[in-house]
């Protein structure tokens, strides 16, 4: 099962015992807020937000005569979530949402490889969670 199966169904399943009124029947989440938004009605799904050992399910219940109330469902993922970004040696074209590549001598490739690999580890990797800069090419 991939990270985004995983999280559509977790997120389904605490959405429909939302929409029922109950309990999410998994995750961590305050019981108080809860309860302060199920008096303005029904559920609607909100953003999805990964944590090397987390994910994060909002759920917005909107109100006309307030601000709206965002619940946020804190669930343990089966394994370590890693982000995976784009390659250095990736060359990203904004033009029918093209991905090339480019070109490196065999032994800069092998060096790009390694770092890349590095990415993987889970302080090298915890950088890329939460909002990033803009990228700026040279």
């Amino acid at each position: 099962m991939t990270l985004n199966e995983w999280a559509a169904d977790i997120k389904t399943r605490i959405f429909d015992d939302l929409s029922q009124g109950r309990l999410p029947a998994e995750g961590k989440f305050d019981e108080a807020l809860l309860r302060e938004a199920q008096v303005k009605g029904k559920p609607q799904m909100g953003a999805t937000n990964y944590e090397p050992h987390a994910a994060t399910f909002e759920f917005i219940y909107p109100d006309s005569n307030s601000t709206a109330t965002v619940l946020q469902v804190l669930v343990e993922p089966p394994e370590r979530i890693v982000f995976l970004p784009v390659p250095e040696w990736v060359l990203e074209e904004i033009w029918q949402g093209d991905v090339s590549g480019s070109a490196h001598f065999e032994s800069e490739a092998a060096e790009i490889l390694r770092r890349y690999t590095a990415e993987l580890e889970p302080g090298a990797n915890e950088k890329y969670f939460g909002r990033q800069p803009a990228k700026r090419r040279e």
